[in-house]
């Protein structure tokens, strides 16, 4: 099996590509710098075959596609910057990015019957309520501009294809670029206490367990949507900041607060991102570990590359 990556400079396409190579798949990684340029740590995504691609160019996403014939297309390179995608003059690149660039990938994929894993996110909710949102819930309401264009990638995939798996995540943290631990690792060395919002709740998902889910996914032609995040239940931004904390050693106060006492962010944040996963458990497929686990072995990862 063949299988195309995109948005390997990223933290979910890097450790696709190296869960293909524990695999023995081939896979090829793509994104927009002319080189690879994530981490350099000797993995198999600097040892694969890297392509420069802008998914936004319909023509290059053809051509190149068509050249390298891959049965799977894992499309993780995405616009993520919520609140910079807020910006007037951010939303148009931000558009082409995330609903044209995926509608490229989506039509190329129908041109050569390849299956295609879309990755999306909670924010195509509404964020309101306590009940975790159901993967097959399709009453759609995001709050901000990142959210209304992975919902239209998602309308894209959907309307392009027949062969795909819409997978979506949240609170997403890797080795490979930055993300909520490695932030508060860093501030809370010199921080004695730190204000973290309280009443934002969903579950942490660490793409090194993510990627083996997906490429689980990729084995097999069970299609439709679903949600996957790290086991262990939901909890607040606080309790996750509290529990970094822990782990790592830190003596660092954690101070709940609410999202209006916190400060008002350009993009709106949902309250409820708790996304019910029993849907891969009915397909077959192996549940992510607990995020105490994932946090513990990647909080280990960090230290012993002298992170914090």
């Amino acid at each position: 099996m063949k299988i195309f990556v995109t948005g390997v400079a990223g933290q979910l396409g890097h450790d696709v590509m190296n869960e293909l190579a524990r695999r023995g798949y081939q896979g090829y990684g793509s994104d927009l710098a002319p080189q690879y340029a994530g981490v350099q740590d000797g993995t198999a995504v600097t040892t694969m075959p890297y392509v420069s691609m802008d998914i936004t160019d319909a023509a290059a996403v053809s051509k190149t596609l068509a050249q390298i014939k891959p049965d799977v297309v894992v499309h993780c390179a995405a616009w993520t910057a919520v609140d910079l995608a807020e910006e007037a003059d951010k939303k148009s690149l931000v558009t082409a990015i995330n609903v044209q660039g995926t509608e490229n990938i989506a039509k190329a994929c129908h041109q050569l019957n390849a299956k295609m894993i879309y990755l999306s996110t909670d924010y195509v909710f509404n964020g309101q309520g306590t009940e975790p949102w159901q993967p097959d819930n399709h009453d759609y309401q995001p709050l901000n501009v990142y959210g209304q264009t992975k919902l239209a990638g998602e309308q894209a995939v959907v309307n392009n294809l027949d062969k795909y798996f819409i997978v979506r995540i949240a609170w997403v943290f890797g080795i490979n670029g930055k993300n909520f631990i490695k932030t508060m690792l860093q501030v809370g060395k010199t921080h004695p206490e730190l204000k973290v919002v309280a009443d934002q709740i969903g579950t942490p998902t660490y793409t090194f367990d993510l990627a083996r889910l997906l490429v689980d996914m990729a084995e097999t032609d069970k299609y439709g949507y679903y949600h996957a995040t790290n086991e262990g239940g939901y909890i607040s931004w606080a309790d996750f900041a509290k529990a970094i904390f822990a782990t790592a050693g830190y003596q660092t106060k954690v101070t709940p607060v609410t999202t209006a006492e916190y400060g008002v962010s350009k993009a709106a944040r949902p309250f409820n991102s708790r996304l019910d996963k029993s849907k891969l458990v009915a397909a077959g497929f192996k549940p992510l570990p607990t995020w105490q686990d994932a946090l513990n072995r990647y909080v280990e990862i960090l230290r012993q590359q002298d992170f914090f």
